[in-house]
Parts: structure tokens; sequence; C-alpha cells
């Protein structure tokens, strides 16, 4: 009888309705963390990747290119599964030879990572 009693007191009423607000703001917060966390986590691995990749490139600029970003891919779980795009430049338009500026570009998603560098 008097937990019907407290219940429809308007003390308890407001006091059930701040904790169902908080449980919910709260869980919504977390959730817009863990995603925030992710995106920040996959924009990290495309970023390593465009930097180990550009960095092979300009040791190894005579050697298959793509091959080599699929095996950087392979290292990182979270970079296996997306469907990545390259755009490679090169200033002057000769990409082996010494001197070369190299520009490369990897886009997965709405994520954009960059890196460059100069061919010893």
């Amino acid at each position: 009888m008097k937990l019907i009693r407290s219940l429809s007191d308007e003390d308890g009423i407001i006091l059930l309705e701040a904790v169902a607000f908080t449980t919910l703001a709260f869980g919504l917060i977390l959730s817009l963390g863990i995603d925030l966390v992710q995106l920040e986590r996959r924009q990290i691995g495309l970023e390593q990747l465009a930097r180990n990749a550009a960095r092979f490139f300009l040791l190894n600029p005579d050697s298959d290119f793509s091959e080599a970003i699929s095996t950087f891919q392979e290292l990182d779980s979270q970079m296996q599964v997306d469907q990545i795009t390259l755009a490679l430049r090169c200033q002057p338009t000769d990409c082996e030879a010494s001197g070369t500026f190299v520009s490369l570009e990897i886009t997965s998603g709405d994520n954009v990572a960059k890196a460059f560098g100069v061919i010893p």
C-alpha cells in the first residue's frame, strides 16, 4: 500500500522521470561516443595505410604498387572490409625518376587520407 501511495506522490513521479531521462540521455551519448571512436579509428587506419604505401612507393617505384596496397590493407582488420580508391600523382610525370614529387590520396567512403614524398 505504501508503494502505491509513493508512486502516486508527485515527488516519486519526478524522480522516476529524472531517472528515465538520464538513462536515455546517457545511452544516446554513449552510442554517439562509440560511433565517433570507430570513425576516428577508421581515419587513423586509412592515414597509416597512406603513409606506408607512400613510403613503399618512394623506396620501390618500379614494384607492383596495387599488390603492396592490398598487403598493407590485410594487416589492418578494419581496412580489410573497406573498398578503397587510390590516386597517385607525380610531378614531373615520370614517377620513377629521382627527385620526383609523389602525392598519394586514398579514399574509403567519406574518409580521405593523403601522403606525399620525394623519390630519392
